[in-house]
């Protein structure tokens, strides 16, 4: 289990594992010719899942690439190496320290700037928690 992350009862009698199972959700225009998305998810996965002392699986990753993305007038229809970063959201469940959380979104900036060969500061990275009563997964609301 993560540092910092525990179990506690949840409903039904089934372990609400408080700081596991990040979602990683990744929105950029398409990436360099030749890259491998599916490889480049699960290297992302494997990562992040060491980094929290988690199974791979219990690491999941999206990834949709953009019709459209503009900064400000200038368009990018193919990723570029210093301009619009690929747009990223991790979901976690609640219960992570600051520096937990800091060191993840350090992480999947870095895998992503090494993965797909940009500046390691072209990677825009955010984080949400995923609160008891505001979470359905595993066939219930976790309380």
């Amino acid at each position: 289990m993560a540092p910092g992350a525990r179990t506690e009862p949840g409903p039904r009698g089934r372990d609400y594992r408080v700081g596991g199972m990040p979602v990683v959700r990744i929105e950029t225009v398409p990436p360099p010719e030749g890259t491998d998305v599916a490889r480049v998810l699960g290297t992302l996965c494997t990562e992040l899942a060491a980094l929290l002392g988690e199974r791979p699986e219990e690491t999941w990753a999206t990834w949709r690439t953009l019709d459209h993305y503009v900064e400000g007038e200038r368009g990018a229809t193919a990723q570029p190496h210093s301009t619009h970063p690929p747009l990223v959201t991790v979901t976690a469940f609640e219960g992570r320290s600051p520096e937990q959380i800091g060191a993840m979104l350090s992480l999947v900036a870095d895998v992503l700037a090494r993965e797909l060969s940009i500046e390691p500061g072209n990677v825009f990275v955010t984080y949400e928690e995923a609160r008891r009563g505001r979470l359905y997964t595993g066939g219930e609301v976790v309380e």
